[in-house]
């Protein structure tokens, strides 16, 4: 599970950069986001943005690389436990403030330029990349299941396309508070595929867990 910004080989600087971005967004939204109000987050000068990047949309590029990278690290293939491993995902995308803000902050975000990719074709390719390099995770995790035969047979590819369906609708009400009510919801709704119609019955290495 995500435990931190990945190591991406960025400067101290350049990871500097995209801290002050992140709060700058979180302060100031997309629309109203200029190189200024990151200058006002970012603790050295403000020249040194533009050596790094010629342009906010420079910026905000590979920005969206940095927040695609910590999505894409907040669940692993490789996990030693896959079922834990995707219920501590679930639990990661539908956490609430209390859970702590930057978490909340962090998803704002990423809905917030995920929005951008009607009108904006760079931001559209690199959601599709993280999207698919998402979905292929979740599978991968429920194949694992399958062979280890904690999971029935099922279409992992469908069932990882469903997951991730549910997924992002709670991560939208969330974030834009349309249907706060419909959390508790969706919540059920995906530990009700993990409790009962994804795993095995009566598996014995899978003691029932009744903490959902």
């Amino acid at each position: 599970m995500y435990d931190g910004p990945p190591d991406t080989g960025r400067s101290e600087t350049e990871q500097a950069i995209m801290d002050a971005t992140l709060r700058a967004l979180a302060t100031h939204g997309y629309a109203d986001l200029s190189i200024k109000n990151i200058g006002t987050e970012f603790d050295k000068s403000t020249s040194l943005l533009y050596y790094h990047y010629e342009s906010k949309d420079e910026l905000l590029l590979a920005f969206l690389d940095y927040i695609l990278d910590i999505f894409a690290a907040s669940i692993d293939p490789d996990a030693e436990d896959p079922d834990e491993e995707l219920r501590e995902f679930v639990s990661y995308i539908l956490t609430d403030e209390t859970d702590g803000p930057e978490v909340l902050a962090f998803q704002r975000t990423i809905i917030e330029l995920r929005a951008q990719t009607i009108h904006k074709e760079s931001y559209r390719a690199k959601f599709g990349d993280i999207e698919t390099r998402m979905i292929e995770t979740v599978k991968t995790l429920i194949e694992r299941e399958i062979e280890a035969g904690h999971y029935r047979e099922m279409d992992a590819e469908m069932m990882a396309e469903n997951l991730m369906a549910f997924l992002y609708r709670a991560l939208d009400v969330r974030v834009t508070g349309t249907r706060p009510e419909s959390i508790d919801a969706m919540r059920d709704s995906v530990f009700f595929l993990l409790d009962n119609v994804m795993p095995l019955s009566g598996d014995p290495a899978r003691p029932e867990d009744t903490s959902n």
